[in-house]
């Protein structure tokens, strides 16, 4: 599974270290914290690959897999239900 950014978001890590995802449509703009930051960071460096993603922070976290992926699955979801993302499977 592959998160990937919908049309017309662009995403950036602030200087003090917030995601912001940003719709060039309607001009909103999402923040996230410390911990969404670096998920995001893990899906790109990951080629938006959720389970590579996951394994690489909880190997960083030192904490179960499963745990973070339950993380990952509410994070992705709020962004899904706010059009920010898509999932492509494969």
């Amino acid at each position: 599974m592959r998160v990937r950014l919908e049309q017309g978001i662009v995403a950036e890590v602030t200087r003090n270290g917030q995601l912001e995802l940003v719709s060039e449509r309607s001009g909103l703009r999402y923040r996230f914290g410390a911990t969404a930051t670096a998920m995001w960071i893990a899906l790109q460096q990951q080629g938006g690959s959720l389970e590579g993603a996951v394994g690489v922070l909880a190997r960083q976290w030192a904490v179960d897999p499963v745990d973070t992926r339950r993380d990952f699955d509410v994070w992705v979801e709020d962004m899904l239900r706010a059009g920010l993302v898509r999932v492509e499977e494969g």
